[in-house]
C-alpha cells in the first residue's frame, strides 16, 4: 500500500516536473512593458522554484523508493535467513533424536541379549545338574544292584 501511494507521488512528481518544465520554455509572442516583463520574470522564478521543488520532492520520492526496495530486499533476506536456521535448527534437533532412539534401541538389544545370555547360562546349568542327578541315580542304582548280588551271594554261601 506505501509503495502504490509513494509510486502515485512520483507520478505526480513527474508531470508536475514536466509541466514546470514546458512552462519555463514558454516566451511571450508579444512585447512586453518592463513592469510586465518584472511581473513575468518574478513568475517565472516562482515556476522555477517550483519546478525545483517539484524535481526535490522527485528526487526524494525516488530514493524513499530505493530505500523501500532495499528494506524489503534486507527483510526478506532476514526472513530467508531466519527460515534457513530454523530448518537447519530442526534437522539438527531430529537428528539428536534419531541418534538418540539409535543409542537406546542398541541398549536394549544389548540388554536383550545379555538376558539371553543369562538364560542360556541358567538353562545349561539346571541341565548340567539334572546331569548330576541322573548320575548319581545311576550310580546308586549301581551300587543298589551291587549290594543286592552280594546280599545274595552271602545268602547262598550261608546256605552252602
Amino acid at each position: 500500500m506505501k509503495l502504490s501511494i509513494l509510486s502515485f507521488a512520483c507520478a505526480l512528481a513527474f508531470s508536475g516536473a514536466a509541466s514546470a518544465q514546458i512552462t519555463e520554455t514558454v516566451t511571450p509572442l508579444t512585447p512586453v512593458s518592463p513592469a510586465d516583463q518584472q511581473i513575468y520574470n518574478v513568475r517565472a522564478a516562482e515556476q522555477q522554484i517550483q519546478a525545483n521543488e517539484q524535481a526535490v520532492a522527485l528526487e526524494k520520492a525516488r530514493q524513499a523508493q530505493q530505500a523501500a526496495k532495499a528494506k524489503a530486499a534486507a527483510e526478506s533476506r532476514q526472513a530467508k535467513a531466519r527460515a534457513k536456521a530454523a530448518a537447519e535448527k530442526k534437522n539438527k534437533q531430529e537428528a539428536a533424536e534419531a541418534e538418540a532412539k539409535a543409542k537406546q534401541l542398541k541398549a536394549e538389544q544389548y540388554q536383550d541379549e545379555m538376558r539371553q545370555i543369562e538364560l542360556e547360562s541358567k538353562r545349561l546349568d539346571l541341565e548340567a545338574k539334572r546331569s548330576n542327578v541322573q548320575t548319581q541315580i545311576e550310580l546308586n542304582k549301581v551300587r543298589q544292584q551291587q549290594a543286592v548280588e552280594t546280599l545274595q551271594k552271602d545268602a547262598a554261601e550261608a546256605k552252602q
